[in-house]
């Protein structure tokens, strides 16, 4: 979950240094791989507040945040390519790449508990 915080602070600190210019405003595909950053910001928020509601233990938690910090990084990347991002924005880009903090015993966990509920509701 670490990693995708720092991701998402590199991220606002772009919008607040490198804001997109009125031609990137108007650019659908640049505004498109900039929006999916930002969705993945408030999925990352709804997140943390539902597994708080509803008990989601630390490994399930930790297991969806894997998975949101290669999504911010192919995303990042995305938003790397496109012709109309600036130099500036190339280099916060790159900060966002990250790889997810890998953990083999807590995905196993999470597989074993996702096996064992679907033989209960059978």
């Amino acid at each position: 979950m670490n990693v995708f915080k720092e991701q998402i602070a590199v991220f606002k600190e772009m919008l607040a240094l490198a804001t997109p210019s009125e031609a990137q405003q108007r650019d659908v595909d640049f505004l498109l791989a900039l929006g999916e950053i930002f969705t993945l910001a408030v999925y990352g928020q709804l997140i943390l507040e539902a597994s708080e509601l509803h008990g989601v233990g630390n490994d399930l938690v930790d297991q969806m945040f894997d998975v949101m910090v290669r999504d911010v990084s192919k995303f990042a990347l995305q938003l790397y390519g496109k012709p109309s991002s600036t130099a500036e924005q190339m280099d916060f880009c790159l900060k966002m790449i990250r790889k997810p903090v890998g953990d083999p015993d807590r995905y196993m966990r999470v597989w074993q508990e996702v096996t064992r509920s679907k033989t209960h509701t059978r």
